[in-house]
């Protein structure tokens, strides 16, 4: 993104300028900014529009119990806690293709391989 001359900085401008001409493309940098943006999701996650299989991780323990059982689920989106521009968001899913059906079925071991692509390569 920065290598194309764009930014943060210069996104959240156009987002503001297209608020300000009534066209509604997502919340606005404002209201991400007060929501914690990258919690939202998780706040979120037990409501009706939420996914339970979403979270957030502030310790390694957390992290090893968490990313194996939502890995086991379904395909991940992970993202590191700063920065908004695309870098550090990493798609993540299982080589074999063997997600269980229910959340919560089973986790991870240590043998299954990971197919990683990071966002802004995509």
């Amino acid at each position: 993104i920065k290598a194309d001359g764009g930014d943060q900085v210069k996104f959240d401008g156009a987002m503001r300028e297209l608020r300000k001409l009534g066209i509604q493309v997502w919340p606005s940098p404002d209201v991400m900014e007060q929501m914690g943006a990258k919690d939202a999701l998780v706040k979120v996650a037990n409501l009706n529009i939420g996914l339970e299989d979403t979270l957030a991780y502030y310790t390694e323990a957390e992290f090893a119990a968490g990313f194996r059982k939502t890995m086991a689920f379904q395909p991940r989106v992970i993202k590191q806690n700063r920065g908004s521009s695309g870098e550090g968001i990493w798609i993540v899913k299982l080589k074999k293709d063997n997600y269980c059906s229910s959340y919560g079925e089973r986790s991870c071991d240590n043998q299954e391989v990971l197919i990683l692509m990071e966002a802004n390569d995509n």
